[in-house]
């Protein structure tokens, strides 16, 4: 390592100092916990302590830069979070997906108020994920793996032999609880599931009509299409044309 990069410990007690002089210390773990706590609860006031992380006084200095420093105060706050609501029950890669996609927008932003606004939309997403999944059941064991499997390969396609076989029950048997616990059948659950996601590459991604079929396992572009249809009420063009987020635009 570069010695020059190399903090030593008359710089530490340089900050110690003058933070002393400026009688700033860092928030208590309690307080500094708060947001945590309410974002567990599924409690929107998360919303509003998570905003408050961001002022310099609460957090310190990171930078010079005022824009910066929100920014790196941003992405501590962020990263933490999504490790947090894992606790809460939120899958661990929707909980990271959540973190990736809300940094690379902070990365865009130019002011401080529209990074103040970007961690309110964030820790709203993250309070409506814990919502969501506190309202959910527990499902069985084997129910469990299933739904891990399906949501790791939902790009695949997936027999109820091959999730049978990862469950190491009888095909048979697995049906009639998943069933039971799920409220669909195998084949009601994989459709619901690839059409949200069909829904989000429509509305968030520029991804053609031919990827996106091939990406969730559809038999072909026309078989997609007629699919989508049938549970939207729209073709693929016509969804696209009426929901997506022309942000995306902005952003490119």
């Amino acid at each position: 390592m570069d010695n020059k990069l190399k903090i030593d410990s008359s710089e530490i007690q340089k900050l110690l100092f003058e933070n002393a002089e400026n009688e700033y210390i860092h928030p208590k773990h309690k307080d500094d916990m708060l947001r945590y706590y309410y974002l567990n609860q599924g409690d929107m006031r998360a919303v509003d302590e998570a905003v408050r992380t961001l002022d310099a006084a609460m957090q310190g200095t990171l930078s010079k830069d005022p824009v910066r420093n929100m920014k790196y105060l941003f992405v501590v706050t962020v990263a933490l979070t999504s490790r947090f609501v894992v606790e809460s029950g939120v899958p661990l890669e929707k909980s990271y997906a959540i973190s990736d996609l809300y940094i690379q927008k902070m990365d865009l932003l130019e002011t401080e108020k529209e990074v103040r606004n970007l961690v309110a939309e964030c820790y709203t997403t993250y309070v409506e994920a814990v919502r969501e999944y506190k309202k959910k059941k527990n499902y069985s064991k084997p129910i469990m793996v299933c739904l891990n499997y399906i949501a790791s390969h939902f790009n695949e396609k997936i027999t109820l032999e091959v999730l049978a076989n990862e469950a190491q029950m009888h095909p048979n048997y697995l049906s009639s609880l998943f069933k039971k616990e799920t409220g669909e059948n195998l084949r009601e659950y994989l459709l619901r599931n690839r059409i949200e996601v069909a829904k989000s590459l429509l509305s968030r991604t520029e991804y053609s009509y031919v990827q996106i079929s091939n990406s969730l396992a559809f038999y072909s572009q026309s078989h997609f299409t007629k699919v989508f249809k049938e549970n939207t009420g729209y073709t693929p063009k016509q969804y696209r044309l009426l929901f997506y987020d022309t942000n995306i635009l902005n952003q490119a």
